[in-house]
């Protein structure tokens, strides 16, 4: 029957099915209606983080965590709460690294459940070891787990450090809360018109809006202050001796808005076609490259371009075009001012 016995019902027989299935009712929703998102329960101190141990060795420690581990086995298999209430240390290493090539080892919490035909019914946090390759691939990994970390076992190692680490966890939330996730490629792709995410590299609330609208920006009219960009080689910000322009290139986002002031000035050698001036950090990077008329100080005056063809590109890189037989002097200075929204 499709219809479950409900749970804490008085007369009722709930198995252990139909109790997961009641509690994963209050965990924010999977990929069906009847099924919960895999993650971690957000909370201080880092849950679920992976660390080398601070003396290098074959070590790693996991921090405690509650989770949300979603049933694979059984279209109505409910979802498991699991708890690692202390931090645990797993032996990367119990595996020898190989001598000539290196693996990618994943560490998952993982349940197992007689009920599915599995020899134990437990909960464990555990190493699972890849393949040596000269280009190493995740282990296939079965049953109900979540990924917690890579570690990447290098050629001959004898300790794995923080550098080998790669983050993995994902998260979860309460039905109808925020869920928080590091950056566009960690939004769930079977979101229900209405569910928010936090996006922690940019700090903004996203919703989606439904497959005809897709995931939107909640607007805040935040605001950053100006913030200085360090220049690239072989510029320096300003133009010496002229107190008009600032001494420090600025950058400023207000909602979804960018804004660029400042000015720099070539040192040392010419400036050719597609030279970097500077990179912007990553949560002002725009969704398509911007482009703008930049003026120079000098420009025709001593041989160089008036104008200049300026862009921001999608990495963040903020460079010059110019004609291929004309670079931009030593001394030359070049007006930054510009603005963009992010979407």
């Amino acid at each position: 029957m499709p219809e479950r016995d409900s749970g804490w019902v008085g007369g009722a027989v709930v198995d252990a099915e139909d109790a997961r299935l009641a509690t994963a009712a209050l965990a924010a929703p999977g990929k069906t209606p009847a099924q919960s998102r895999t993650g971690l329960r957000p909370a201080p101190g880092d849950p679920g983080l992976i660390r080398a141990t601070a003396t290098p060795s074959g070590n790693v420690t996991v921090q405690p965590f509650q989770a949300v581990i979603q049933g694979t086995r059984h279209a109505a298999a409910g979802a498991y709460l699991a708890t690692l209430d202390e931090q645990k240390t797993l032996d990367v290493l119990k595996v020898p690294a190989h001598g000539s090539y290196s693996r990618h080892d994943l560490v998952v919490a993982r349940q197992t459940d007689a009920q599915y035909g599995d020899s134990t019914s437990k909960f464990t946090v555990e190493v699972v070891p890849g393949t040596p390759a000269s280009q190493p691939a995740d282990p296939v990994v079965t049953g109900d787990v979540l990924r917690l970390a890579r570690i990447t076992v290098r050629a001959a190692t004898s300790a794995v450090t923080g550098g080998d680490i790669t983050d993995l966890r994902p998260y979860t939330c309460a039905v109808g809360g925020i869920l928080p996730v590091r950056n566009a490629s960690e939004r769930p792709v079977d979101a229900y018109p209405g569910l928010y995410v936090h996006r922690a590299d940019t700090g903004r609330l996203e919703f989606w809006s439904g497959s005809g609208g897709g995931w939107k920006s909640l607007v805040v009219d935040d605001d950053t202050g100006w913030q200085a960009v360090p220049v690239a080689a072989n510029w320096t910000a300003g133009r010496p001796n002229d107190d008009e322009e600032a001494t420090v290139v600025h950058i400023r986002r207000i909602g979804p808005m960018v804004y660029v002031r400042g000015a720099v000035t070539r040192q040392n050698i010419p400036a050719g076609h597609g030279t970097v001036i500077l990179t912007m950090p990553q949560a002002y990077w725009p969704q398509y490259g911007h482009h703008w008329a930049g003026n120079t100080w000098g420009g025709q005056a001593i041989g160089s371009h008036q104008f200049l063809d300026l862009g921001i590109q999608r990495n963040g890189a903020l460079a010059m075009w110019t004609d291929s037989d004309v670079s931009v002097p030593v001394k030359e200075t070049i007006l930054l001012n510009t603005s963009y929204l992010l979407g």
